[in-house]
């Protein structure tokens, strides 16, 4: 696996995670250790997020650059294409 393999897992496992205790506080809104896990995978996510964009482009088209003018969301190979590093 490459490093950007290996950066797109770790985004999408923080991914489920949160999505996973979104779903449990649907139903358990005032639950503190919930909160608390929540907001731990929350930053987890966005500086996995973070990382992954710095170094290989968007995850989606909403983080897409456009002040130089040009759709950059078609130049690299996008985050579930296979790519060398």
């Amino acid at each position: 696996m490459n490093e950007r393999e290996k950066l797109l897992s770790r985004v999408q496992m923080y991914d489920f995670a949160l999505i996973e205790a979104i779903e449990y506080l649907d139903g358990h809104p005032n639950n503190a250790a919930a909160l608390a896990y929540y907001s731990k995978m929350r930053t987890a996510f966005d500086q996995a997020a973070a990382e992954y964009e710095d170094r290989f482009g968007p995850l989606t088209a909403r983080e897409v650059d456009t002040r130089g003018g040009h759709w950059t969301w078609i130049d690299d190979p996008w985050p579930w294409e296979g790519a060398e590093d």
